[in-house]
């Protein structure tokens, strides 16, 4: 195996020791539940999803089918990436390595800030859940008290498992991941055997979409941003590619198995609590409960069995949070490498090989924002704010890697190019995104568009200065420092037999 795939790549360790990360730590199993966990199944179903039902009512099911088909169809692009670049730059090098390094910078800026964005809206979830059963009026000190230690104490403890490496994080994903699954799938079985002749298709499709402002598919489309919010981390294995056994096949099918089975199980918990709800008065479904509506509901199905979800959900938020950490500071840990980012970042613990630097800063901006805008706002606004941040953050990021599959096989892989593979199923997974993105970012290009409401509006303006801040620095790299914007694409880890490197390399020499 060697270390390098270019000759400027080899000139830089001629001079300088590249930094590591703990190589062939994460088996398949790992890189899957690290991607699942991400997604925090428990967490997604009962809170990223449930945000949803403000907009699209009783057809809420219709929108987690729109945000599994579109995560899906980019899954498959991404995975379709990952078997000839395994990185931990993850999607950014993707990008870089099949369009330009400007836009791979761009996405390698926007995904750290996506999932310390989703570090805040878990660790506010597991605050509110935390304070919410104890008080359930949610209000006065002791209820404020509660909400910010359980927030506090669960960015501790994901940063924590960050922080003694890989294999200690991806072994507890593993094991909360399955957990959390198991008891909500048993839940959501007894709701639709509750609910009796309340079963129905019907959910499917524009007939119960009726909220007022976002009737038809204007509910429905708004309510997918809520969908795609808990698909958010499908990708997430990526980043493991340097840490990875077999990256070029582990990584592939982490991603896609990943959308898949999370994407089953959203549409299968989503309409169990719509039917036993009652899909016509879904719309005020978040507020049920003093907003932890499927908290209320497991009180009428399983009486004191309530405390098994609470627990589930809390250790959703707290896998979830430990997964998201993983993701980002394995990015901002390669944009160190390269000096895109202050090599500082670069530096990894001298035991646990853990990229120490970065989870100190990931962690610490996390719990800031979760603190400040809990105190703004309510925990509760404040976690939908960030969640509505972090989803239209990513959706351009897996658009352009969408577009980037057929790229790089149009100019890397003509010879391995698949016309429904690399083609269709990424243009049809683009597609999926942009009106999600449109209603989020409010933007009325279509009809069926309709701008959220404060502070969830503000979400837009958000990702646009955080953006168009990524843009300015793009172009200073591009002007002062070329060499670290070109390192974007830079593979640091290949198994390619020599000869097949040398034909790759001549391919991209004559594009």
């Amino acid at each position: 195996m060697t270390a390098l795939v270019s000759s400027a790549t080899a000139q830089a360790a001629a001079e300088r020791p590249i930094p590591q990360l703990s190589r062939n730590s994460v088996t398949l199993g790992g890189a899957l539940f690290v991607a699942v966990t991400t997604m925090a199944p428990g967490a997604g179903a009962c809170f990223a999803i449930v945000s949803g039902a403000n907009f699209a009512g009783g057809a809420l099911p219709t929108s987690v089918i729109i945000a599994l088909v579109g995560c899906l169809f980019v899954a498959v692009a991404v995975g379709q990436l990952a078997k000839h670049i395994p990185s931990a730059g993850g999607v950014s090098t993707y990008i870089a390595e099949a369009i330009h390094s400007g836009p791979g910078f761009i996405a390698a800026w926007a995904y750290p800030a996506v999932f310390i964005s989703a570090l805040g809206y878990l660790s506010l979830i597991f605050g509110d859940l935390l304070a919410t059963s104890l008080v359930p009026s949610g209000k006065g000190t002791t209820f404020q008290v509660l909400w910010i230690v359980g927030a506090v104490g669960c960015l501790a403890l994901a940063g924590g498992m960050n922080w003694y490496g890989i294999k200690f994080g991806t072994r507890i994903g593993m094991i909360l991941g399955a957990l959390e699954i198991a008891v909500l799938v048993i839940l959501s079985v007894w709701m639709i055997v509750k609910a009796g002749d309340r079963n129905t298709l019907s959910v499917i499709g524009t007939h119960y979409s009726n909220v007022k402002g976002f009737t038809g598919t204007s509910g429905i489309v708004g309510g997918s941003i809520y969908g795609f919010l808990a698909f958010v981390g499908f990708e997430a294995a990526a980043p493991l590619g340097e840490e990875a056994t077999e990256p070029k096949k582990t990584i592939p099918r982490a991603v896609v198995g990943s959308a898949l089975v999370v994407g089953v199980f959203f549409f299968f918990t989503t309409y169990a609590s719509d039917v036993f709800y009652g899909p016509s008065r879904m719309g005020s479904f978040l507020s049920y409960g003093n907003g932890d509506p499927w908290i209320a509901l497991t009180k009428v199905v399983w009486g004191g069995g309530w405390v098994v979800l609470l627990i589930t959900l809390l250790n959703s938020s707290l896998a979830c949070s430990n997964a998201a950490g993983i993701a980002s500071t394995r990015t901002w840990w390669a944009m160190g490498r390269i000096k895109t980012m202050p090599a500082r970042f670069s530096h990894t613990h001298p035991r646990w090989n853990s990229p120490s630097f970065s989870i100190a800063v990931v962690f610490g901006i996390g719990m800031v924002l979760a603190l400040w805008l809990g105190e703004q706002f309510t925990p509760t606004l404040a976690y939908e704010l960030m969640g509505t941040v972090l989803t239209i953050m990513i959706l351009p990021i897996y658009f352009v890697v969408a577009l980037a599959c057929p790229v790089y096989y149009f100019r890397r892989r003509r010879d391995e190019l698949n016309w429904f593979v690399h083609v269709v199923i990424p243009i049809l997974g683009m597609a999926f995104l942009v009106p999600a993105f449109l209603t989020g970012a409010g933007v009325g290009v279509f009809s069926f568009v309709a701008p959220l409401t404060y502070p969830l509006s503000l979400a837009g303006p958000a990702v646009a200065v955080w953006y168009g801040l990524g843009i300015g620095i793009m172009l200073y790299l591009k002007k002062r420092h070329p060499e670290r914007l070109k390192a974007t694409a830079e593979v640091f880890l290949d198994d390619t037999p020599a000869e097949e490197e040398e034909m790759m390399l001549a391919t991209r020499s004559a594009v």
